[in-house]
């Protein structure tokens, strides 16, 4: 009895620790192509407080929100399917400690995920996410931790996205109003600046400024901002693929502003989408085969 309450504590120090690769991480991809679920609708005034990019400073010219409208809808579209299979990399840096996590991840919808972690150090280990409820397994304690309360708003390994912001999954139209302040180049290619506000208490950043391809619409720069005008993170897509008729970024950069020499590199490997999945993919049976 006493061997299993020592097994269960080691399992929910480590959930603590592993929580950081929440198990809809195929949607930091998503959401650095700005299709990211974090967002909300609102009206905020055109100047952005606090913002030291410029990008939404005084003379810039905003454009029509019908214009704002399609390129939502444009990155929208990018993220509707029915289901998504892919390798997942991350490396974490925190100061000069560099972190390396691999892991397989399947998702059907948008409420069912499960991951496998395949690097020696966290081999076997599994997280299964149905709506919003999460699981962990761990092979070597044998033992199942459900991630609630305040591990949801933790970072998933130490990297720079906590659950709470990948956890939310509306579409940028549903989620935010958007206005067109200006144009600007950016890594060569020409951007439409794309500001995304929103006054609902429950948006991790209520204020985002996209650098959106005026060509391929992906955004190739996200900026996140706290309500106070304070720039918290730096979101940079540094790859982009065709997959299935879309343009997906497979590498993202993520910058904390806030924190010295901090940023994670997410990386998608062998993407396939609308594959066939079974439901018992997505199962306690499967978690913990």
């Amino acid at each position: 009895m006493r061997s299993r309450l020592c097994n269960k504590e080691v399992a929910m120090k480590k959930a603590s620790n592993y929580f950081v690769i929440i198990s809809r991480f195929v949607k930091v991809f998503l959401f650095a192509t700005g299709a990211l679920l974090l967002m909300a609708q609102a009206v905020m005034a055109q100047e952005t407080p606090g913002q030291g990019s410029g990008a939404a400073g005084a003379g810039s010219t905003a454009g029509s929100s019908g214009e704002a409208d399609a390129l939502l809808e444009a990155i929208d579209s990018a993220q509707r399917y029915s289901s998504i299979s892919y390798i997942g990399l991350m490396e974490i840096t925190q100061g000069s400690r560099v972190l390396k996590k691999q892991f397989i991840a399947n998702a059907q919808g948008s409420d069912k995920v499960i991951l496998e972690f395949t690097n020696p150090e966290d081999k076997g280990t599994r997280m299964l996410c149905l709506g919003s409820t999460i699981w962990m397994y761990f092979p070597s304690e044998g033992e199942t931790v459900r991630i609630s309360g305040s591990l949801l708003r933790q970072g998933l390994m130490g990297s720079n996205l906590s659950y709470e912001e990948v956890a939310e999954g509306e579409s940028l139209r549903e989620a935010y109003s958007a206005q067109i302040i200006k144009e600007e180049t950016l890594d060569g290619r020409l951007c439409k600046l794309l500001k995304l506000v929103s006054s609902r208490t429950d948006i991790s950043y209520p204020v985002r400024i996209l650098w959106v391809d005026a060509s391929r619409k992906v955004p190739l720069k996200i900026e996140l901002y706290a309500r106070s005008g304070i720039l918290m993170k730096t979101m940079y897509v540094k790859e982009i693929e065709a997959i299935a008729g879309r343009q997906l970024p497979t590498r993202v950069e993520i910058v904390d502003a806030l924190k010295k020499n901090s940023k994670t590199v997410f990386s998608m490997q062998s993407v396939k989408i609308d594959v066939a999945m079974p439901d018992s993919m997505f199962s306690m049976e499967a978690l913990t085969k």
